[in-house]
């Protein structure tokens, strides 16, 4: 199983050419053992944590009578080394002294008494950490970047989070809507299971190349599994946010009553999609 391509060592590149049948035989080759099978039975895939607004972000009561978890949004993952060891403290002091990482880039302080919960809640609000869920922040993911990753054709987390500053003052969502802002087709922050996502690439403007991204919409997970479509092509980041925005109203605008952002895109088709994300429907 070497691979040596640098670019395809990725095990989707693998499977691309492989059957889940060769996959399990080298698989367990490797293991010197074989895996145990199980019938698959959809209804036993379906978490039910697949159904809140955000993933883990709030309180939730545990199965263990008086204990629960606490779900923090943490944007785009940024954490400080001050944040992080006050974070192990309050979990020490608190919980089990366990902390727990969701694929949100978020984190799960589990096994909180009751009587210490809003104790919790005050601590994380004093280092800068929210324990409310929002319908944009809590879905907000990005992967490094170019400031750490050669692949990367855009500074991923720094546009992710201006983003959000600029959605924030003038979009108010009721519904959440999951942004994945990757740098590059390795797709490390998955652009293309989210509401929005944004591949990096570059652009041109004035001639020059500058960090832009091609946007896909109505990617999904669970239940609601999809593969985003690309509706625009090369946009600049300077032009983005207002895009965006662009792209919120005409959903909010247009949607039928309590329906999703995925659901709004899915019975569309891309010529009417662009045509209501530009105004001009």
């Amino acid at each position: 199983m070497e691979i040596a391509h640098r670019k395809k060592a990725r095990l989707k590149h693998l499977l691309e050419t492989w059957t889940l049948e060769q996959y399990l035989e080298a698989t367990e080759k490797l293991l010197g053992y074989q895996l145990q099978r199980a019938p698959f039975d959809p209804a036993a895939m379906q978490n039910p944590s697949q159904s809140l607004p955000h993933t883990h972000v709030g309180v939730y009561p545990q199965k263990q009578k008086g204990l629960n978890y606490v779900g923090v949004a943490v944007p785009v993952g940024h954490i400080s080394p001050k944040q992080m060891i006050r974070v192990a403290e309050i979990a020490d002091l608190y919980g089990s002294g366990e902390i727990r990482l969701t694929v949100w880039q978020n984190f799960v302080i589990p096994n909180v008494p009751d009587h210490f919960v809003e104790t919790v809640k005050k601590a994380l609000r004093k280092i800068g950490f929210a324990t409310q869920q929002s319908n944009l922040r809590s879905g907000l993911i990005a992967c490094t970047g170019n400031a750490y990753c050669k692949f990367a054709q855009a500074d991923t987390k720094g546009h992710a989070l201006q983003l959000a500053v600029w959605l924030d003052k003038r979009i108010q969502l009721d519904q959440p809507v999951n942004i994945h802002v990757t740098g590059c087709p390795n797709s490390c922050a998955q652009h293309y299971m989210g509401d929005i996502g944004l591949l990096g690439t570059r652009a041109k403007v004035g001639g020059e190349s500058v960090d832009g991204y091609h946007v896909f919409v109505g990617g999904g997970f669970g239940a609601n599994q999809a593969v985003g479509r690309q509706v625009f092509n090369a946009i600049d980041f300077e032009s983005l946010p207002p895009l965006l925005e662009k792209m919120l109203r005409g959903y909010l605008r247009h949607r039928t009553d309590g329906e999703t952002f995925q659901a709004f895109t899915a019975r569309h088709d891309l010529n009417m999609l662009q045509a209501i994300f530009s105004n001009e429907e």
